[in-house]
């Protein structure tokens, strides 16, 4: 794919997806793998069948389409290169090296209208590794780590490793929101399932205590399933590419991979840079320790570590060097540094967006206009999410409530967010300060309906179904119709219908 500058691992992962691996209908028949849709300008071979859509991001609706339809297999990826490198809608994808960006590029673009599509596309490279077909250059390694170009171990790259940190927290982070675990001696993401449970009954004479095999056992076979960590297994999991797949016997990652060796906690502390007892400039993605332990700071004054302690799980805890958090357990660290496999894209020290300040000597600080912190849940009121801090151009998403996962101090979209789940924002990127606010407690992002205040930039079209594309406009509107479900179903100032995926609304 070096020609077109498609990702090869995006590729095949839509290739799987959109054929059923090579057995749909459509690919047996048509030879054709991507789905691509038959419009006016195709004078090919065409191919006549039923498939779901997805227009109002929650109900799949039957329809019966025109599909292109070729000669061979070869013919079908040729066009579907064709097609993303000579259409100006798929810009953000060509040449795009991280995977994920790539998957969400193409999402962004519309060429499928699955609320889901890049999520599944990201897994089925994951499950697979195809990264591994990206070739030479790659920013990605099979797993998801980032490489950096030049380098051959962690030592060679000068304090540069082979993670972000920023990436590195949103997946420690989505293990908070989104798995099942358990404290668990010796396991690095196992699911407690199937020979896994007699396996972590019996590898550590810690987990042989009646009470943790008992607790083991409690959180056996269960659907979806309770992942296994410890303290340091769950860093060392992240970075040898732990997924969440419960099909896998630790959960996707691989022992010792992308250049992590096996280390204990005490041992990995000592291979960090930077290492030091005062906690004022702590960044976001280092490792704090303490004597048999270890976690991440992850910014805010904020701290993500595994341990029997407190919530028994891969938890949120608050770093006690730097301040307590009304509600959130926490405690006092040694030591923090910089962990060798990791880059350190993430800006500023231990009270990066935490607002004013005070020091142990008393004098009071202000950071730089950042109003929130990693961990904090906000409402996102604009539309456009970035592939990162600094980019010129980014994608449409939704708006609504959000976790910050990372900052960029000084830069253009400062705030990395992630949607969250039930509301209502489709945002996985960096944004804007200005779009991002304050929720309350149990405050919900404003809904689409009649009398709503929308952004909307694009064109406006003739009636609900999408017909007669018109007149570009660019403003805030107010909803005057609104038919869920329809392609262009929102009506704004009378001026003409527009698709609900392009309005953010903020009212």
């Amino acid at each position: 794919m070096q020609k077109s500058g498609v990702l090869a691992s995006m590729t095949i992962a839509q290739a799987i997806l959109e054929s059923g691996w090579g057995k749909s209908g459509l690919t047996v028949k048509g030879n054709a793998l991507f789905g691509i849709k038959a419009g006016t300008s195709w004078t090919g071979a065409v191919y006549s069948g039923k498939t779901q859509e997805c227009y109002d991001g929650v109900t799949f609706t039957t329809v019966t389409g025109l599909f292109r339809a070729y000669g061979s297999w070869a013919e079908s990826v040729a066009d579907h290169s064709d097609l993303l490198s000579c259409n100006a809608r798929y810009k953000a994808v060509i040449g795009e090296r991280d995977y994920k960006a790539a998957c969400r590029a193409i999402a962004a673009a519309g060429y499928a209208t699955d609320p889901k599509y890049a999520d599944k596309l990201v897994q089925i490279i994951e499950a697979y590794a195809l990264t591994a077909y990206d070739g030479a250059g790659s920013a990605v390694k099979p797993g998801g780590s980032n490489t950096t170009a030049g380098t051959t171990s962690p030592a060679d790259a000068k304090g540069a490793g082979k993670m972000k940190a920023s990436e590195f927290i949103n997946k420690l982070q989505n293990i908070v929101d989104n798995y099942k675990t358990l404290y668990v001696m010796g396991c690095f993401g196992a699911p407690l399932t199937g020979a896994n449970v007699s396996r972590y009954c019996t590898n550590h004479r810690y987990n042989k205590q009646a009470a943790r095999t008992a607790m083991i056992r409690a959180a056996a076979d269960k659907n979806p399933p309770v992942y296994g960590f410890d303290c340091v297994c769950l860093i060392k999991g992240v970075l040898w590419g732990w997924s969440g797949n419960a099909a896998k016997p630790y959960g996707g990652a691989a022992y010792a991979s992308n250049g992590v060796p096996d280390l204990g906690a005490d041992t990995m502390i000592t291979k960090c840079s930077g290492v030091s007892a005062d906690f004022s400039g702590i960044v976001p993605g280092e490792a704090v320790w303490l004597p048999g332990h270890i976690g991440v700071y992850i910014g805010g004054g904020k701290v993500i570590e595994c341990s029997p302690a407190f919530k028994n799980c891969v938890q949120v805890t608050a770093c006690l060097n730097i301040g307590a958090i009304s509600g959130m357990n926490g405690r006092k660290w040694t030591k923090h540094g910089k962990l060798p496999y990791i880059t350190y894209d993430t800006a500023g020290g231990a009270q990066d967006g935490a607002g004013s300040t005070t020091k142990p000597s008393g004098t009071t600080t202000t950071p730089a206009a950042l109003a929130f912190a990693v961990g904090d849940v906000v409402r996102f009121t604009g539309n456009t999410h970035y592939t990162n801090a600094a980019a010129a151009s980014g994608a449409v998403c939704k708006p609504g409530t959000a976790k910050v996962t990372a900052l960029a101090k000084g830069a253009k979209h400062p705030y990395h967010l992630i949607k969250q789940p039930g509301g209502g924002s489709t945002v996985y990127g960096w944004v804007n300060a200005a779009d991002v606010q304050a929720v309350g407690s149990g405050a919900t992002a404003p809904k689409m309906r009649v009398g709503a205040k929308v952004k909307y930039s694009g064109p406006l079209y003739r009636d609900s179904n999408g017909g007669g594309q018109g007149k570009t406009v660019n403003g805030t509107y107010t909803v005057k119709y609104y038919y869920p479900g329809r392609k262009c179903g929102v009506h704004i100032d009378g001026l003409g219908w527009v698709p609900e995926s392009g309005c953010a609304v903020i009212s």
